[in-house]
């Protein structure tokens, strides 16, 4: 494996990595008073690895500001050669496949005190700041964990949900 693939493998199969991904969405979903949005379920989390993780879905978040809001997500990049919806293609199978690697990741976030579960719902309590001293790619999940996050935040988990392609019926 060349050192740039192996990097991204070592970082996709890190809990710890996936535990503060989980966080800094938590603390981006919060960031919108409580009354504005619903809470935070299982089914926002089992989205944010596969579309964080993703390298092709992390470029297109990152490369949209807080203010376009997830459906940006899905604008033709023409300076990215893909189709339409590409960054959130297949994300039914991703969200499937990762999700041994979700729960593992929410496990030790939840054992580190990074997100609580109350009354069936998550929150964070701990602020999050982004961290300085990790590599790029490890800041670029974590940027676009939070920048979703407040996306989220912002609508219903139907609207989210529908905006992703994700039937929560499956």
């Amino acid at each position: 494996m060349s050192g740039s693939l192996l990097q991204e493998y070592e970082i996709m199969q890190n809990p710890a990595i996936g535990a503060n991904a989980i966080w800094a969405f938590a603390q981006g979903f919060i960031s919108y008073p409580q009354e504005k949005h619903e809470h935070l379920t299982l089914w926002h989390i089992f989205t944010i690895l596969p579309l964080v993780f993703h390298g092709t879905s992390r470029k297109v978040i990152i490369k949209r500001r807080e203010s376009s809001g997830l459906r940006s997500i899905l604008d033709r990049e023409p300076s990215i050669s893909l189709a339409q919806n590409e960054a959130i293609f297949n994300l039914e199978n991703r969200i499937m496949s990762m999700e041994k690697r979700t729960l593992r990741s929410l496990n030790l976030a939840i054992a580190c005190n990074l997100v609580t579960l109350e009354n069936g719902n998550f929150t964070s309590r701990s602020n999050f700041k982004l961290p300085k001293n990790v590599q790029a790619e490890t800041k670029a999940v974590l940027k676009a964990a939070n920048k979703l996050g407040i996306w989220a935040g912002n609508m219903s988990i139907f609207e989210y949900l529908t905006i992703l392609g994700v039937e929560p019926n499956k």
